[in-house]
């Protein structure tokens, strides 16, 4: 029997894990951000796709060396104090985010001039609160809601999507004037948001923001 389009879209679709990481430094009580590379003078969090075989903590810890130049080393998060949220509820496909809280000194960073992304992003340290207003500044700011050209990697193309999800994201971009686009980043931040808010209620933090 051949099935048509409509068994494909009737297949249940699973969704995308990524590993967001909020990398803390216990001495100096302040959370280590990145830039983001389409639109450099906004922050966000590292985070990106969990490989196969991979856990989402040591996804977590590849992904803060890789972006914000971390230790590669350093060993994976437990889970007890994993953030796991349904960031992007989708009619294609969801993304399943779990947050780890990375335990790092801010010194010990500093000792990594360099990092696979070091010429992409910069990083720098935050306060809680200084955090959380740079994640608000990142899904509320009109510059990083237009659209983009196609040749530019914007930060939604960093969670673990295949080569024809991202083709076919760019394609419904064009299609939609750049509206779902605008609503995608709105859901992103708001769960970059909760997750920071979780964290210093965790954590015993106060946040002014």
């Amino acid at each position: 029997m051949t099935k048509g389009k409509s068994d494909e879209h009737d297949r249940p679709v699973h969704p995308r894990h990524v590993a967001v990481a909020i990398v803390f430094s216990p001495t100096t009580q302040k959370i280590l951000m990145i830039t983001s590379r389409a639109h450099p003078h906004l922050w966000i969090l590292p985070k990106g796709g969990i490989e196969q075989g991979e856990t989402s903590g040591e996804a977590a810890v590849r992904e803060s060396y890789e972006e914000a130049g971390t230790p590669l080393d350093l060993p994976p998060p437990e889970d007890d104090e994993k953030i796991v949220l349904l960031s992007l509820p989708s009619k294609k496909r969801s993304s399943l985010w779990h947050v780890h809280v990375i335990l790092v000194d801010e010194q010990l960073v500093r000792k990594t001039p360099e990092w696979p992304e070091s010429h992409q992003r910069r990083r720098a340290w935050f306060t809680p609160s200084s955090a959380l207003g740079k994640i608000q500044e990142w899904y509320t700011d009109e510059s990083a809601k237009i659209k983009v050209d196609p040749g530019i990697e914007v930060d939604e193309n960093e969670d673990g999507e295949t080569s024809a999800e991202k083709k076919e994201k760019r394609k419904e971009k064009d299609a939609s004037g750049g509206e779902e686009r605008r609503g995608k980043k709105d859901k992103k931040g708001g769960a970059m948001e909760d997750a920071l808010r979780r964290f210093a209620e965790i954590k015993g933090l106060e946040l002014t923001t």
